[in-house]
């Protein structure tokens, strides 16, 4: 994964926070290494996946001249 925001790649599935955290598995927030930055970990939150699945719907069904070129 590279953080959206300074740029630094990481595997995160191997982040020693997951393994310490009180919410461990459940936990749905990775965080970059490099510079602590937060997003949220699509396959373990429901809400940001129907979220992202609604959004989707909507840009596809937008008229042809509202869409960015």
């Amino acid at each position: 994964m590279q953080c959206q925001l300074c740029g630094y790649e990481f595997d995160e599935r191997q982040l020693s926070c997951h393994a310490a955290c009180a919410f461990n598995e459940r936990c749905a927030i990775i965080c970059c290494p490099n510079c602590g930055y937060q997003v949220v970990d699509e396959s373990k939150s429901g809400l940001a996946a129907a979220l992202r699945r609604a959004l989707e719907r909507v840009r596809r069904h937008r008229p042809a001249e509202e869409r960015p070129a």
